[in-house]
């Protein structure tokens, strides 16, 4: 198993990021709601895209206890780097199919790189993966897991099947994402043990508008966990 820098106990604090945020309002509303970070999305097809603009806008609005995310799918690093660069983001998150390559060329960013699991050959090709990255001397900095789905590369609403588990619990500075809810978030990271929990879908009244109730309701679930 290879494996990535790891910052101390894990289930001591498991983070909270909230991604796909459209408007600076939402992106307060989370951080109210005690998000550690937020997740902007410039992937084309999602209907939780957002412009650079609007983008660097939230970004200068967010307290300094709330770190924003760039998530971006298949896109080369240049321009990454450019859109990065632009908005002030210090994380980008690739959530694609992009080389181990790229993340040398983005050694300036703090690394999230997503794969999709939905089998124990997927967890083998994304250990391999992240062997190979070390190799060339880039790792991720962190590893976000999501469901897979054909097709698609995020967003979907689907949940990790619980089969996977031990596996996954396996990697430091691991982020959960797929299918979280305010209703079942507690039981997944007691199953999962996370570094930290990633939400989209499960918080919005509609595709890239966030509810502030049930952003609250998650991150209160997220604190009581390992409350007992």
């Amino acid at each position: 198993m290879p494996r990535i820098q790891d910052e101390g106990p894990r289930n001591d604090l498991v983070r909270v990021k909230v991604c796909g945020l459209t408007s600076i309002s939402d992106a307060l509303s989370a951080v109210e709601a005690g998000a550690n970070w937020v997740g902007l999305n410039f992937h084309p097809t999602s209907p939780r895209r957002i412009d650079p603009d609007l983008a660097a806008r939230i970004v200068a609005a967010l307290p300094s206890s709330c770190e924003a995310v760039g998530l971006f799918v298949n896109r080369p690093p240049s321009e990454i780097t450019k859109i990065a660069n632009e908005v002030g983001f210090k994380i980008v998150q690739l959530h694609g199919n992009e080389p181990p390559a790229d993340l040398l060329e983005l050694s300036s960013f703090r690394i999230i790189r997503a794969f999709r699991i939905g089998s124990e050959e997927s967890v083998d090709s994304m250990n391999s993966y992240i062997r190979t990255a070390a190799t060339l001397g880039r790792a991720p900095d962190h590893v976000l897991v999501d469901a897979e789905v054909a097709g698609q590369f995020g967003g979907t609403g689907h949940s990790i099947s619980t089969h996977l588990v031990s596996p996954l619990r396996e990697i430091p500075r691991i982020i959960l994402a797929g299918g979280l809810t305010p209703s079942n978030v507690a039981e997944r990271v007691r199953l999962f043990d996370p570094w930290m929990v990633d939400v989209a879908s499960g918080v919005e009244s509609a595709p890239g508008i966030k509810d502030r109730e049930l952003m609250a309701r998650f991150v209160q679930q997220v604190r009581s966990a390992f409350a007992s």
